[in-house]
């Protein structure tokens, strides 16, 4: 069919993610990893976390004013759900090498793992980014 509609082929070549660059374990240079785009909806409810730059918009959606400011306890049992979500996020996410693969070598760093939640995420942003623009 030549109607544009998206094929199953290049649905599963994009399911085969692309070559990104995360930082290296010393934090002075890259390296190159593949990872694929997913959706983190059932892995932040899983987790009882929204991500803060989506809880401002929902709540300004359905309450019309921006969400009062964490307090320093809140923001800890936070950090508590949100490093067992990124972990899930990550392990998901990274397609070549597999996340077990690499934490049974050489652990992925805290930067390593925000690096590919930034790619997950990146839509995200840049729809962030378009809104504020009007």
């Amino acid at each position: 069919m030549s109607d544009g509609v998206i094929t199953l082929e290049q649905i599963r070549e994009r399911a085969r993610g692309e070559v990104i660059e995360i930082p290296d374990w010393d934090g002075r240079g890259t390296i190159k990893v593949r990872a694929r785009k997913i959706d983190i909806t059932p892995i932040v409810l899983r987790a009882g976390i929204i991500p803060n730059s989506l809880k401002v918009k929902a709540q300004e959606v359905f309450e019309g004013e921006a969400p009062k400011r964490l307090k320093a306890d809140e923001f800890d049992l936070e950090m508590e759900k949100l490093i067992p979500a990124l972990d899930a996020i990550v392990k998901e996410a990274l397609v070549e090498p597999k996340y077990e693969d690499i934490q049974a070598i050489l652990p992925l760093t805290l930067m390593q793992k925000l690096a590919i939640f930034r790619y997950v995420t990146k839509e995200v942003q840049q729809l962030e980014s378009f809104r504020g623009e009007q």
